[in-house]
């Protein structure tokens, strides 16, 4: 029959509809027979899916995975290590738009359901019938919880029963903000973090109680597809996805059209690095410990020593350390700016630094090498183990102040031989009797064997190891040149001791590490030194290592207005050079060499090493310090001007002088032999000197390194690193 002109077409069911309708009939017309059936039948199969459910009080319980994180002295996060980075959050320290923008987007109705949005439900099994299969889940919250609590990811009609029944139950025992404050805390928001905290942190660089609207959308949004939308993995997707859930929150009148502007333009303005962090530019959280990875893998691995990995990685430790971020990356550039500037013209491919300081030994700047990736972690400031030349000579030099000899006893740089060992100083030539300041200041390697021989080699592995080496010595006459192996980390500590006036501070990375529940497990904010040298003795050493940078070897490293001690080593072939001082505020250790032990080109301690040490140390100080010069007793202090070439008491013929303050230890009281006036005639105490022969009795092989304090019972105040143990955190590098 034909419809009338004008008439309205009616068009045929679409395939969806057609499909809709079909099966509404069928329901229809069997539901008389089937739903007495389907009650029973589907009781069963549901009490025999839930009978053996966990208690949903488990919930409240329960502890996940928490983020360990690390901060630097002034409390910035400088690592992060975790399994899932995850930190607990109350509701109401989170941003008030947070939750609000997630039921926006993902459960409009929570505050509605009892669980289970059956409205939800039915739209999504009919949508699925279209599909034959599982399309649309319609999980609420509650059901999102319950799954990743305590089901699998399975997309099972079975798992979906188990998941509605723990929903309905979390429901009854728990609230609203509770279930709210639980999802937060537990789901998972993309590139590693779990719970809002993560999130906030990870991409925004704050806090979850100080995102914006335009953060907390973003953060809200990801919830969909975590690992695809994050905004590490595609930056452009996840702001999408943020517009989407503004505008939710907009229809829902969370907020108005003028917030909903302004938070669509602050998110177009988002821009995500993984290697910065701080305001819209933000870091990756996975690459963290590329902020300052020297320093932070140093801390790991000293607290990987104390702590075991379950709880290191999963218990949410709060850890705080020494590292002075500014004096971090201040050697870092210096270090490298100067290695990319002298290194390539003189085959010197690497170097390390350690900066302590002196009063508490903390740590504060450390950087291991030059390049550091994740396939090239090596920390060659305490993990390598190099030779240290002739910055190992303070050992033996402290050794024979200790057997009696002043800065002022005349020794002779004559050839020596020793059971077939014969060593020569570096220019060739030996200079005769010189004053025992002269021969540390001009490193006079004839000299140091003559000392090690005189106090003996046991006596000299004993002083390094008081001092602060941590590396076993093998003692031999070979270790006046610095034959050894030590790590930069002991060299700083070592001389730090000495700048400290001989008061030993064991090296610290870290000062405080506080449990989750804020219990203190470690504390080593007031960390007590050890006197462990006289100090008389640290002053004379001081005294002759300032030397050596105004007059000797170290000149390199001098700067204007401050006191600056130290000693500089080369090996053979120039295969390792380091320049070790100190200020009376902070001492630097500076290695340089080549990883496979190739020699460099003639790079000596008081050159490459000694200039990188000097243009870092002269950043701290352009910084400001609050000890630029050494302070002694006034009483100690004797000012006398000495011949240069003798190191008697100046005549009016010495052709050079210097002006020597003495801050303990007798002072030269006799004129110069070498140049006195033609009509003087010398004193036979002048040329009668001795040189200091050893005592009539042998040094006990332990003997302390100060004289014991009148008392019952004596006890050394210097004994050997085996029967006297580090402090905590502190490990012997092997």
């Amino acid at each position: 029959m034909k419809k009338a002109k004008g008439a309205r077409q009616r068009k045929p069911p679409s395939r969806g509809k057609r499909w809709l309708l079909t099966f509404l009939k069928v329901v229809a017309a069997s539901s008389l027979v089937i739903v007495p059936v389907g009650v029973g039948a589907g009781y069963a199969i549901v009490t025999q899916l839930t009978k053996d459910l966990p208690d949903v009080e488990g919930l409240s319980s329960y502890e996940a995975p928490q983020t360990t994180r690390v901060f630097s002295k002034d409390g910035q996060v400088v690592a992060t290590l975790f399994v899932e980075n995850r930190t607990t959050v109350p509701l109401d320290r989170m941003s008030p738009y947070l939750p609000k923008a997630l039921l926006a987007v993902e459960d409009s109705r929570f505050m509605q359901h009892h669980g289970v949005d059956w409205v939800g439900v039915a739209r999504a099994a009919v949508a699925n019938v279209f599909f034959r299969g599982i399309d649309q889940g319609a999980s609420t919250l509650t059901m999102q919880l319950a799954r990743n609590r305590f089901l699998t990811q399975d997309q099972t009609i079975a798992r979906k029963i188990r998941e509605i029944v723990l929903a309905q139950r979390i429901e009854k025992r728990f609230s609203k903000e509770k279930i709210l404050e639980y999802y937060l805390n537990n789901v998972y928001f993309g590139s590693g973090a779990y719970g809002v905290a993560a999130a906030s942190s990870l991409y925004f660089g704050k806090p979850a109680q100080q995102l914006s609207i335009a953060q907390a959308a973003l953060i809200a949004g990801l919830v969909q597809a975590p690992s695809n939308l994050s905004p590490l993995v595609d930056a452009k997707a996840s702001v999408k996805r943020m517009k989407i859930v503004l505008s939710r929150m907009k229809q829902t009148n969370i907020i108005d059209q003028k917030q909903y502007d302004q938070a669509v333009q602050e998110g177009e303005g988002f821009r995500f690095n993984a290697n910065s962090s701080g305001g819209p530019v933000v870091n990756s959280g996975s690459d963290q410990l590329l902020k300052y990875p020297y320093f932070t893998t140093y801390v790991i691995a000293e607290l990987s020593d104390r702590y075991d990995e379950d709880m290191l990685y999963r218990a949410g430790l709060q850890v705080r350390t020494t590292l002075d971020i500014e004096l971090q990356r201040m050697a870092e550039d210096e270090l490298s700016a100067t290695m990319d500037e002298l290194g390539p013209n003189l085959n010197a491919g690497n170097a390390a630094l350690v900066l302590i300081e002196n009063s508490t030994g903390y740590v504060r700047a450390m950087v291991g090498g030059r390049r550091w990736s994740q396939e090239n972690q090596f920390n060659r400031a305490w993990q390598a183990v190099r030779q240290p030349g002739s910055s190992f000579k303070p050992f033996v030099y402290t050794a024979a102040l200790l057997h009696g000899l002043t800065p002022e006893s005349i020794v002779e740089d004559n050839p020596v031989n020793f059971g077939g060992w014969a060593p020569k100083n570096s220019d060739g030539k030996f200079k005769g009797r010189i004053p025992l300041r002269q021969a540390l200041q001009e490193s006079r390697n004839a000299v140091a064997a003559w000392l090690i021989n005189l106090v003996g080699s046991d006596r000299v592995v004993e002083v390094a190891h008081a001092l602060g080496i941590h590396e076993q010595l093998t003692s031999n006459l070979t270790l006046a040149l610095g034959s050894c192996e030590v790590a930069p980390i002991s060299m700083a500590s070592a001389y730090s001791t000495l700048a400290s006036g001989g008061v030993y501070h064991s090296p610290l990375s870290v000062t405080q590490v506080v449990g989750h529940d804020g219990e203190i497990l470690t504390d080593n904010r007031n960390h007590p030194g050890k006197r462990m040298l006289a100090p008389d003795i640290a002053s004379q050493m001081i005294e002759m290592m300032m030397g050596v940078v105004l007059y000797g070897t170290g000149t390199a490293a001098y700067i204007d207005g401050v006191d600056v001690a130290g000693k500089t080593g080369t090996t053979d072939d120039s295969r390792d050079a380091w320049f070790v001082g100190f200020t009376p505020e902070y001492t630097l250790a500076v290695w340089v060499g080549n990883d496979d032990h190739s020699a460099m080109y003639d790079v000596f301690g008081g050159g490459l090493p000694a200039t990188i040490w000097r243009r870092v140390m002269g950043r701290v100080v352009e910084r400001g310090i609050s000890q630029p010069r050494f302070t002694f007793e006034a009483s100690q202090a004797q000012r006398v001007k000495i011949c240069r070439e003798s190191g008697f008491l100046a005549t009016v013929n010495c052709p050079k002088t210097r002006e020597l303050q003495v801050f303990s230890g007798p002072a030269p009281k006799d004129p110069c032999p070498l140049h006195s006036a033609p009509t003087a005639t010398p004193t036979p105490q002048a040329e009668e000197t001795p040189l200091a022969p050893p005592p009539e009795t042998p040094v006990p092989e332990q003997a302390p390194l100060l004289p014991p304090e009148p008392s019952e019972t004596q006890t050394p105040l210097a004994v050997p690193p085996e029967e006297q143990p580090l402090e905590p955190l502190v490990t012997p590098v092997p």
